[in-house]
């Protein structure tokens, strides 16, 4: 069997290749503050997640934001602010966005909290942690543009669903961490995918995940992250499999766990 990409021995390919598993805070810490943005991107690191994961996707007006679903109807006010229902990111402007409530259906508490820029959430997240991306909508070259300007492009990880947005990541930032996501059954002519679209690291369902899935892709030479995961029962089912991160709504629970020796 082929291997995958080497792990470059940058600030972020050190981290991934460590031998403690890590906790990825789910789009910051979703269990506890409204997803994808800038307050629960705090919470997380607060939490003390080792990787703070976001979604981004492009306005109307080609800016990178910090958004996960379709529409803007479950986490933001859109309905009653922008008139209409079902309206999606590409259909709003980056100034529209801003306009938007997204902390309020969460909590009352976080009335005020807004959808932020990729390049803002970077800015907060980087200070002491590192960023998981995940591209949901969106050119690689123009997010490899930003973490270049940033000076970020080998302190964060990349990750998409799409593997040739992840083989075009590549071949714009040689030395970037890259992982594909996916599910189901991880087959041979899929891991060959994932090695030749160059990355190093997988992300993948829960519902897929056991420790003889976890074995074929150490053997392929990749490390292995699982989303979404919330039970201390499975978090510890799956470390004893040989998982390498947990991707989860609750970082600190899942560090706690850790600081428990996982038992």
């Amino acid at each position: 069997m082929h291997a995958a990409e080497p792990m470059p021995d940058t600030p972020a390919g050190r981290l991934v290749n460590s031998s403690r598993v890590l906790v990825i805070g789910h789009r910051g810490a979703a269990r506890h503050a409204p997803e994808n943005t800038l307050v629960s991107f705090r919470e997380a690191a607060k939490a003390g997640a080792d990787v703070v994961e976001l979604d981004y996707m492009l306005t109307s007006d080609a800016v990178q934001v910090v958004f996960h679903d379709k529409t803007l109807d479950r986490t933001t006010d859109a309905p009653a602010v922008l008139g209409r229902r079902g309206l999606a990111i590409h259909d709003v402007t980056a100034a529209e966005l801003r306009r938007l409530d997204a902390g309020r259906w969460f909590d009352p508490r976080y009335a005020g909290a807004r959808a932020p820029t990729l390049a803002e959430a970077l800015d907060l997240i980087q200070k002491d942690r590192v960023t998981m991306i995940e591209r949901k909508e969106g050119p690689a070259d123009a997010c490899i543009e930003l973490l270049r300007q940033k000076e970020l492009v080998d302190k964060v990880v990349i990750q998409a669903f799409d593997w040739d947005y992840i083989a075009d990541a590549r071949k714009l930032a040689p030395s970037a961490v890259l992982g594909c996501l996916g599910n189901k059954e991880l087959s041979p002519a899929r891991i060959k995918q994932i090695q030749a679209a160059g990355a190093q690291l997988i992300g993948w369902s829960d519902n897929d995940v056991n420790a003889a899935f976890i074995k074929t892709a150490h053997a392929a030479g990749l490390k292995v992250w699982v989303y979404t995961v919330n039970s201390p029962a499975r978090a510890k089912q799956l470390v004893a499999g040989g998982v390498d991160g947990i991707i989860s709504d609750d970082p600190g629970l899942m560090v706690r766990l850790r600081a428990a020796g996982w038992r």
